[in-house]
């Protein structure tokens, strides 16, 4: 943890990666406006650092090592149900979007982003607003108009995903092979696919086979 200039926007800046976390933290410093009060290498630390700072914004890494950036959010509007959280990740699947809009953030941008688009993210939350740039905007909307896959289809499709045959999927889930069949017939409609290859390719494009 460390202070910084006197600025009205006070930041927290979570991401286990040394030279992304300098370089986002040394971009938001050079703005007279803004100034990052703490970092973190982790969810447990970013949560704890947040209840000592209460920083007007947090710029969340999708992955961490220990729990997943929508995993640190959810912790932290438990307890700060106004916290402005912006998660910043390598993820643009409309599924990694959807969990953390649905976690709670104000905002998503992909670690690809420039620099003014940071910013500007950053005094967008501050100033109570979202920030979903329209490629994100595109991609929750995308979500909202797909057929949702339940968690069990999701198993099933991950079974299929490691070439398994309906009959072993079905012994590691403890179902009947005739059950993993209608699953299977319900995932390629919900998807809009005729086999299983086509399914595999769907779901990993959304996003659906990544740990959620």
């Amino acid at each position: 943890m460390h202070s910084s200039h006197d600025c009205s926007i006070r930041v927290l800046v979570v991401d286990d990666h040394f030279f992304t976390r300098i370089g986002l933290s040394a971009a938001l410093n050079l703005e007279a406006d803004i100034g990052v009060v703490a970092e973190a290498t982790c969810g447990r630390e970013a949560i704890d650092l947040f209840n000592q700072v209460q920083p007007d914004v947090a710029i969340l890494d999708g992955h961490l090592p220990d729990m997943h950036g929508t995993e640190v959010a959810k912790h932290i509007l438990s307890r700060f149900e106004h916290a402005r959280l912006l998660l910043f990740s390598v993820d643009e699947t409309e599924e990694d979007i959807h969990r953390a809009v649905s976690a709670g953030v104000s905002g998503y941008l992909p670690k690809s982003a420039p620099r003014p688009q940071v910013l500007s993210g950053v005094r967008a939350l501050a100033a109570g607003r979202r920030f979903f740039p329209e490629p994100i905007r595109e991609k929750i909307q995308q979500r909202r108009s797909h057929a949702t896959l339940s968690e069990r289809e999701v198993e099933v499709v991950s079974g299929m995903a490691r070439g398994l045959s309906n009959k072993l999927i079905a012994a590691e889930l403890g179902v009947s092979a005739e059950t993993v069949k209608t699953f299977v017939a319900r995932i390629l409609e919900k998807l809009g696919v005729e086999d299983r290859t086509q399914a595999v390719i769907a779901a990993m494009n959304r996003g659906l086979l990544k740990g959620k």
